[in-house]
């Protein structure tokens, strides 16, 4: 479909899919030093650069190797990953100070040697203590950078404090001009460190508290600022602010969840861009974006309209959302046991709660149940679907009550360790007729969990 970039005179290419978008679309590349040479592009036409956020932890562990091998695949120029040293003073890949949340070993990286995290395994996607085990280890810092080595850049989080190692690391991997270093730390002390080898690169992050930092950087400028803020207000995001970071440096935010940008989030960019990318790159001039949705982001960057993300909509798919049940209220529309504690819908007792940006009903208890109807335009048979969210195992057993004494029952996935990491399943492959179905899900067992949407998808 073409570039779009950040420019005002592009938004005409894409007025029917993006009236207002002003930076979706980056050129294929295909090699690193086109990578490269885009991150150092600071123009107001520059696009827009991806960065995935541990690695594609959807499909694979997360900081695992295929985790960064997956990333890359679906689109990402950045791969973040997280950096501990051993207790024998090798630098691995883990988020927590602890392996707990994601292998079945237990205690401090750094009082483990490189051996015995060696014999652990990680556990599927964020991990969690009811997630299962995959056959995958944990990486070394030196085996990811040779993974990664001539495909992507590297966000290196947690890795300041041990910069001086990282930095040999990537010297003996050749990867030095692969690794993207960031800290909020004082100006003279990065600086002094940007200053030992012109292939460093290097990223500030800016808060509420040190946003005066733009432009104080002597020599040498950072490559991006990442911007962290929580409201429009906040003085690291005023126009001026911006402008003067983007005379040196690209402006890079983060979408994963609340208070990163707001409530410009992942899942507030699958209900509609316009609440989430779109006004990340329009009204905050971001020219790299940190993500959990890697895939979506990819799409909606190349042109594609989130709209028919997941779904062929149109007479081939319906989605019913979880929060749009029957009305009539209590024991019509719904059977709710416990008072509304969300407040997106102040009537009633149903919990339609904001689960970082996606609109969601959640704390279910068992024996709740809610109406819906799905508008069926096409007879076929339809794989239906559902989209939830759940940190447990088992996180309970849904069923699909369709009338006439039929029924269809599921058992609700672990999608792991956060109740916001949302993941589609499938319910049932059936055969419907055009009109208006109604329908009933029973929440049999609950182990906290948020659902989001049914769908129903023509084969």
């Amino acid at each position: 479909m073409g570039t779009l970039t950040r420019t005002a005179t592009c938004s005409l290419v894409f007025a029917v899919m993006f009236p207002t978008a002003s930076a979706v679309a980056a050129p294929q590349v295909t090699s690193f030093d086109q990578i490269h040479q885009r991150l150092l592009d600071h123009s107001p036409q520059a696009p827009l650069m991806i960065a995935a956020h541990r690695g594609q932890w959807r499909e694979f562990p997360e900081n695992s190797l295929p985790a960064i091998d997956e990333a890359i695949r679906d689109g990402a120029e950045i791969v973040e990953i997280d950096i501990r040293r051993t207790a024998d003073g090798h630098l691995v890949l883990m988020h927590d100070e602890t392996v707990d949340r994601t292998t079945n070993g237990t205690g401090k990286v750094s009082d483990l040697t490189l051996a015995q995290i060696k014999q652990l395994r990680l556990k599927e996607r964020l991990g969690g203590a009811d997630t299962a085990l995959t056959e995958h280890t944990v990486p070394t810092f030196a085996e990811a950078m040779l993974a990664i080595r001539g495909r992507a850049l590297v966000n290196l989080d947690k890795a300041w404090s041990v910069r001086e190692d990282v930095y040999r690391v990537l010297k003996a991997t050749d990867t030095v001009d692969h690794g993207l270093f960031k800290g909020s730390e004082t100006v003279p002390e990065a600086a002094e460190f940007m200053a030992k080898d012109p292939e460093i690169l290097y990223m500030h992050i800016i808060n509420d508290h040190n946003a005066g930092v733009v432009g104080t950087f002597p020599g040498r400028q950072p490559v991006a600022y990442e911007v962290v803020f929580d409201q429009p207000t906040d003085p690291q995001v005023q126009p001026a602010l911006l402008d003067r970071i983007q005379q040196d440096s690209r402006v890079w935010i983060n979408t994963m969840w609340h208070g990163l940008a707001a409530t410009h989030t992942d899942e507030a960019s699958r209900r509609d861009p316009a609440l989430g990318w779109q006004e990340i790159v329009e009204g905050y001039d971001a020219s790299m974006i940190q993500t959990d949705q890697v895939e979506a982001l990819h799409y909606w960057r190349n042109g594609g309209d989130m709209r028919f993300w997941e779904a062929q909509r149109g007479n081939r798919t319906v989605r019913v959302q979880a929060e749009d049940y029957a009305p009539g209220g209590e024991g019509v529309g719904y059977h709710d046991l416990d008072p509304n504690t969300c407040g997106l819908r102040p009537e009633g007792d149903v919990d339609v709660c904001d689960v970082e940006g996606a609109v969601a009903v959640g704390d279910v208890r068992s024996g709740e149940w809610l109406r819906y109807t799905a508008d069926i335009k096409k007879a076929g048979q339809y794989e239906v679907s559902a989209r939830l969210a759940s940190g447990s195992a088992p996180a309970g057993h849904v069923t699909v009550d369709w009338g006439n004494g039929e029924a269809t029952g599921f058992d609700v996935m672990n999608t792991t360790h956060l109740e916001r990491a949302f993941t589609t399943q499938p319910v049932q492959t059936r055969h419907f007729e055009p009109g208006t179905h109604e329908f009933v899900v029973r929440i049999d067992k609950a182990n906290r969990f948020n659902l989001d949407y049914l769908q129903f998808d023509l084969k």
